[in-house]
């Protein structure tokens, strides 16, 4: 039969030497670090950016940028400092106790009793739990800064984006908001939430209620106002748990919309917030995933 001779060393498996080894070895592992590192890159980016889109579209374009975020908490006096005729007013009965410096006590674990001036103006506990966790929700998010601030110290002030902690009848802010009239949900909160389509929302021992309303901030464009606020103290502090873990969820749900949640909580427990009642315009997106998730 006649052809091409075979050259027997072709039949022989080619032999790599260990340089070659190690150079092929060293560059799989520089690919595969270089590969983990865009990848991760572009993962972090990706949150970012996806968490800053999220931010803007609840708090405004311009939350958090050349202003803070302002958290605005609610201070309270003790009425033993008002006018005896405001007192009278009020239908108050507080002589000043003796001695002066004993308006305030704090009670210790162990059972001992001390006594205080204390300061002009407090902050209720559920107010500070709640800024705690706005802040925490919103740490580590490129750009945006926050800051806590009494309502007294912004009472007059409108740049920027607020989230107001307490009712109408213990935070100025609060009872600003509620009085605009962009706000299109809320009439009071005195002892029941009364919305303005008539619908009523009463506590009861085991649910405290809070209300999150978020509207559009018409005096400086790119911002937004919030409210967080309850029927008890851990109405407020719980809707403000809520709104800090569940604030991108709200970002697809309404977008930039203006919005309303109603929010049960039992006493003592933020974590048992849950939804009970929303007003505001869902995305198209969300409400054609609730449909389908209806159907299947």
């Amino acid at each position: 039969m006649s052809g091409y001779p075979i050259d027997p060393t072709a039949l022989v498996p080619m032999q790599l030497s260990i340089d070659d080894l190690l150079n092929n070895t060293l560059a799989n592992l520089v690919s595969s670090v270089i590969l983990l590192v865009v990848g991760f890159i572009i993962g972090k980016t990706w949150d970012w950016t996806t968490k800053v889109r999220a931010f803007r579209k609840v708090f405004g374009k311009e939350a958090g940028r050349d202003v803070p975020l302002y958290i605005v908490l609610d201070t309270l006096r003790d009425t033993r400092l008002l006018p005896h005729n405001a007192q009278q007013s009020l239908k108050i009965h507080s002589p000043m106790p003796q001695p002066p410096s004993a308006r305030y006590f704090k009670l210790f674990p162990d059972g001992h009793y001390t006594h205080l001036p204390g300061p002009d103006g407090l902050v209720p506990e559920c107010s500070a739990r709640g800024s705690a966790y706005l802040i925490d929700a919103f740490r580590g998010i490129r750009g945006i800064t926050t800051g806590a601030i009494s309502d007294t110290s912004v009472a007059n002030k409108w740049n920027g984006s607020f989230i107001s902690l307490g009712s109408s009848y213990s935070n100025i802010k609060t009872d600003d908001i509620k009085l605009l009239p962009e706000n299109p949900w809320l009439k009071n909160d005195a002892s029941t939430f009364e919305l303005k389509d008539n619908t009523t929302i009463t506590m009861d021992p085991r649910s405290d209620k809070g209300i999150i309303l978020k509207i559009t901030n018409e005096r400086f464009r790119g911002h937004t106002l919030v409210v967080c606020a309850g029927l008890g103290e851990w109405g407020t502090s719980g809707s403000a748990w809520f709104l800090g873990h569940n604030w991108k969820v709200l970002s697809r749900r309404f977008g930039r919309h203006p919005f309303m949640l109603v929010i049960s909580v039992t006493p003592g427990a933020d974590e048992s917030a849950k939804e009970i009642l929303a007003r505001g315009e869902e995305t198209v997106r969300w409400r054609a995933r609730r449909w389908l998730s209806r159907l299947f």
